[in-house]
């Protein structure tokens, strides 16, 4: 079976939060992965992280997002300077913790919606991310772009605009990110925008319709498992499930309302899920 793993802002209040602790509550749930939030990279112990990673035995992955500040499709060359060091920072740090790439919205700031013609935006994104992938192969990184739903970015809401980036990037170290949540928006039939992505799939997140756990919701995972096998996709399986109102991650993350009664308890139960349900992934 493929590593599973969850995504650390499950526990987190602050996104400045002390992430080892959070290793360990990954590992006692049953994840083989701890998917790490690079939201501030160049303030955290990556020795320390790894050490802890290595005396459980956990594999790392790492994701980011892009802001207004960062934004490399901006027409201001120097917000584009500043997206492009931190995602080197990004690289910098996936290195470090030995994740095979770094996920998220790499490719554009999430939230943002800009007036008038994007085709503007979408050159300098193109032309910013073939400086990207020269930083990741030269870490033996691979760069995920995280589809999004229309609801939370505008540039990537399909597979098929996905791929037209990547086809203008023309570079191995480019790949897409697909998660459940989004595509349960976006995708007329949620195997077939799997499939369509093909060898270009290279990391996965697995969550509900309405962001808990995987298996709280309607998603189609017998749909999902066949759809993933059909593509051969050989990366991590990640729970990045939002559920915790309290504090700044929370709020930044519109969770309302506790969508779980006991976080460590239903993190095992989602690891539990994924194992039942992707066994032959």
């Amino acid at each position: 079976m493929l590593p599973i793993g969850i995504h650390l802002s499950y526990w987190q209040i602050r996104w400045d939060d002390d992430l080892r602790p959070l290793i360990k509550k990954a590992h006692t749930a049953g994840f083989d992965v701890a998917e790490f939030p690079l939201v501030f990279p160049d303030d955290l112990d990556y020795q320390g992280l790894k050490a802890e990673l290595d005396s459980l035995g956990m594999l790392a992955s790492c994701g980011t997002g892009l802001s207004q500040k960062t934004d490399i499709t901006n027409p201001d060359s120097a917000i584009r300077k500043t997206g492009l060091a931190h995602l080197r920072s990004c690289i910098d740090g996936a290195s470090r913790l030995g994740s095979p790439g770094l996920g998220g919205v790499i490719y554009a700031p999430w939230g943002l919606f800009p007036d008038g013609d994007w085709s503007e935006r979408w050159k300098y994104c193109v032309g910013s991310l073939k400086e990207a992938v020269k930083m990741a192969r030269d870490q033996n990184i691979v760069l995920y772009m995280e589809v999004l739903n229309r609801f939370e970015g505008y540039l990537i809401n399909t597979v098929e605009q996905g791929l037209a980036i990547i086809n203008e990037v023309d570079s191995d170290n480019l790949k897409l990110h697909l998660d459940t949540f989004h595509l349960n928006i976006e995708a007329d039939h949620i195997g077939d925008e799997i499939r369509s992505a093909g060898a270009h799939l290279g990391h996965f997140h697995l969550v509900a319709n309405n962001r808990k756990i995987p298996g709280a919701g309607h998603i189609p995972w017998a749909e999902v498992r066949q759809a993933l096998k059909d593509v051969d996709y050989q990366g991590f399986l990640i729970a990045e499930t939002f559920v915790n109102p309290a504090g700044e991650v929370g709020k930044g993350l519109f969770i309302w309302r506790s969508l779980a009664d006991d976080l460590d308890l239903t993190a095992a139960r989602a690891a539990q899920f994924i194992r039942q349900e992707m066994a032959d992934v």
